[in-house]
């Protein structure tokens, strides 16, 4: 019956008739409003790659993939909406593929490549005259996820900065307003790398893109002249008065702050820029560089009462390892251990109860006697004076 069914249908799309007896019926052979149904569930990067899979030499099965291509909009292709495997599996010729599909070059607004570690770049060619591209997400992650990766993706600057030389060139005929780089491009800090972050900081300039909120320039007011971030930091080669979601641009200046905040924040963890209206921000009240996401970093409040919220990073250094507490450095004073392998901390209550902690007499601070007697073998053998009584005596010196 189903057979059946199938061959009906096929003679009301004009398609070839097959029978159970002399051929096996194939995916082409059904009908393109059942194709296009069935590409509405997929994601788009999938989606083009069943439109690219329906294409063949006859002229049927053409149409049969433009059928399923224009049902969509095209405007935003984001591979974190596919699973990992499948977008590292995806060479150059696949992203080209893609990219010459959609029209990219007059379509595509936003890419992001997460997951594409295994192409070199050249795939993005098509897009060196592209006019519409607004943003370019080369981080090769998803949002909220840690920019380093392990192993190192192979996208090169040497395939990938030509193209993106090219949608500068344009100046003001081109709309890009936004771009983020591996990090391991960031980390490299290279003479080539350095030099195209000069000139795409030259093209935003020249862009004069404003704030969101005060309409100002945003190289104009406010601390922080420079679009990119170019100090020797986590943060080099990172897009400055850019939200990474919305693409908004915010500036610094004084009168145009909320709360006494600035309308946008980066991430210490997944290293981006976002907005208040779109990513909510929390700060740690512990550490000099401590703004997350709320998704990326939960944190977690003093346990001595004051309201200071702590990063991940910092809670675990201040969590007391005798009585589990979680106090900030305003609350109570700890000693964290002088052992370069150990990192437990113990809290001052816990010293004054008789918990170990610190040696008044050798300057030495640890968090149980085993710890100290490590450190004070250590420092004998290296002749640094330690105190041999207090390394052998084994009994708690507070």
């Amino acid at each position: 019956m189903s057979i059946f069914f199938i061959q009906v249908n096929m003679d009301d799309n004009n398609k070839s008739r097959r029978t159970a007896d002399t051929a096996v019926l194939h995916i082409t052979d059904l009908p393109d409003g059942l194709l296009v149904s069935i590409a509405n569930y997929l994601a788009k990067p999938s989606t083009v790659l069943f439109a690219i899979a329906m294409t063949a030499d006859s002229e049927q099965q053409t149409q049969t993939s433009k059928s399923i291509m224009t049902n969509h909009s095209w405007k935003v292709l984001d591979f974190s909406d596919i699973e990992k495997s499948l977008a590292a599996k995806l060479s150059d010729d696949d992203i080209d593929n893609i990219l010459m599909n959609i029209d990219a070059v007059n379509n595509l607004h936003i890419l992001k490549l997460a997951g594409c570690v295994n192409f070199t770049g050249s795939g993005l060619d098509s897009l060196s005259t592209a006019t519409a591209i607004e943003q370019i997400d080369m981080s090769l992650v998803g949002k909220h996820e840690s920019p380093l990766l392990d192993p190192e993706p192979l996208l090169l600057q040497t395939e990938v900065l030509p193209i993106l030389d090219g949608i500068i060139s344009r100046g003001r005929g081109s709309s890009l307003k936004q771009l983020e780089f591996p990090k391991k491009w960031r980390k490299a800090q290279s003479t080539q790398f350095s030099q195209f972050l000069e000139r795409y900081s030259n093209y935003l300039t020249n862009k004069r893109y404003c704030c969101s909120k005060c309409d100002r320039v945003c190289t104009e007011t406010g601390v922080g002249r420079d679009w990119i971030f170019r100090s020797n930091s986590s943060a080099f080669g990172t897009q400055n008065f850019t939200c990474s979601q919305c693409l908004n641009h915010f500036c610094s200046g004084n009168d145009c702050l909320e709360d006494g905040n600035a309308h946008s924040d980066w991430c210490c963890k997944c290293e981006k820029e976002y907005c208040r209206s779109c990513i909510a921000m929390n700060i740690c009240g512990e550490c000099d560089d401590g703004c997350f996401c709320q998704k990326c970093d939960e944190m977690r409040a003093c346990e001595g009462g004051c309201g200071e919220v702590l990063c991940e990073c910092c809670f675990e250094k201040l969590t007391c390892h005798i009585c589990n507490r979680m106090r900030c450095r305003s609350c109570i004073t700890r000693y964290n251990c002088d052992r370069i392998d150990c990192n437990k901390a113990i809290c001052f209550d816990c010293v004054q109860s008789g918990d170990d902690g610190g040696d008044d007499r050798c300057g030495v601070e640890y968090c149980s006697s085993d710890c100290r007697h490590q450190i004070q073998e250590s420092r004998k053998a290296a002749s640094e004076g330690a105190c041999l009584d207090c390394a052998l005596d084994g009994t708690s010196l507070h």
